[in-house]
């Protein structure tokens, strides 16, 4: 009687590498927003800027929470469960990383708003404007990550189960057409390297330039301190997601060239990559608080005053913008120059 075992693919250690980098994600992250999130539940005033915050740490608190099942199937070398899990988990892993990312997109939105045009932002960003904001995007997250539910499947391979994205799916027993399978792929990649990579980045890319060129302009104090502070969320953004987007293309290429919908080693390589931007949920909650001017004194206070410090609505970036007067002599507003403004001014995550 022969027993068949699976003996899985590895490519340079990486997935005894993955694996160790997701334990340490999982780790470092659970603790990061766990703390955010008790932080803006418990002990900071509802405000746009906890709405924000409270979102995007529950969405990397929620895929780091799923991180197990991951460090699961690298350490054994198959997928270990069914196919409806397979969707499922993918699905929901897609729908959480379409969420975090967006978050960040929406997040520097604001925050170039709050700059660039003070007194409107103070009349029209509201609390419950966020709240329904933050609703949508996870809304249009949850239909972005329709295609990861419909075409992921398991197939066996060597005796190793694989959890992949399957093109050619059949009309009873007629299968799809070679180019039909081929232009979905293609389709599903160009989607996500335009709604989870290009959009973003030139989105969070071009409010940091906003912001950068309005405080130069208007010759703010601590412009050297903020300009690293922009280049490091973009640069840590671009860092983490480009590898991941390029995998996928490589992937597309293989495909196309080999014919191959099973490819053990670059399932390894696209779970490699994908760490990377659990290593970006991991990261989110320390960044407004490690990164700054003052990062010896905050250092030395407790995580729980700096994040209180960093969920301020003066934000971790502290400008000099004309106040609003309600009324002046005549009955019409009036702005003195020098003072702070009332709305949240600073540079937060993305």
């Amino acid at each position: 009687m022969n027993i068949t075992i699976c003996q899985p693919e590895d490519v340079w250690h990486l997935r005894k590498l993955t694996a160790a980098i997701l334990c340490v994600c999982f780790v470092i992250g659970l603790v990061g927003n766990g703390l955010v999130l008790w932080m803006t539940v418990f002990r900071m005033t509802r405000t746009v800027t906890t709405i924000w915050f409270f979102n995007l740490a529950l969405s990397d608190f929620i895929v780091l929470l799923s991180l197990p099942i991951a460090i699961h199937t690298l350490t054994i070398g198959e997928w270990p469960f069914n196919q409806w899990v397979c969707k499922l988990y993918q699905g929901f892993r897609s729908l959480i990383f379409f969420t975090s990312i967006n978050l960040l997109v929406l997040i520097s939105v604001d925050r170039c708003i709050s700059v660039l045009y003070p007194i409107w932002a103070r009349n029209h960003r509201t609390v419950q404007r966020a709240n329904w904001l933050a609703v949508g995007v996870w809304l249009l997250s949850a239909f972005t990550c329709y295609p990861y539910l419909k075409f992921r499947s398991i197939g066996t391979l060597k005796n190793c189960s694989y959890c992949y994205v399957n093109f050619n799916t059949t009309h009873g027993e007629i299968p799809i057409l070679d180019q039909v399978v081929v232009g979905r792929h293609m389709a599903m990649t160009i989607a996500h390297l335009l709604l989870g990579f290009l959009v973003p980045l030139v989105v969070i890319g071009t409010c940091a330039h906003l912001i950068w060129t309005n405080i130069r302009w208007e010759g703010r104090v601590h412009t050297s301190w903020t300009k690293r502070l922009l280049l490091v969320l973009v640069s840590v953004f671009f860092t983490c997601w480009f590898p991941f987007n390029v995998a996928l293309w490589v992937q597309l290429w293989r495909f196309v060239q080999y014919r191959n919908p099973i490819d053990p080693k670059m399932l390894i390589f696209l779970w490699a990559t994908s760490s990377l931007g659990c290593l970006n949920s991991c990261l989110n909650p320390f960044l407004y608080v490690f990164i700054g001017r003052d990062f010896k004194q905050k250092f030395l206070q407790s995580i729980p005053s700096s994040l209180a410090r960093a969920f301020a609505e003066d934000g971790v970036l502290s400008l000099t913008v004309p106040k609003v007067k309600p009324q002046g002599n005549n009955g019409d507003l009036q702005v003195q120059a020098g003072s702070p403004s009332a709305v949240s001014q600073g540079i937060s995550l993305g």
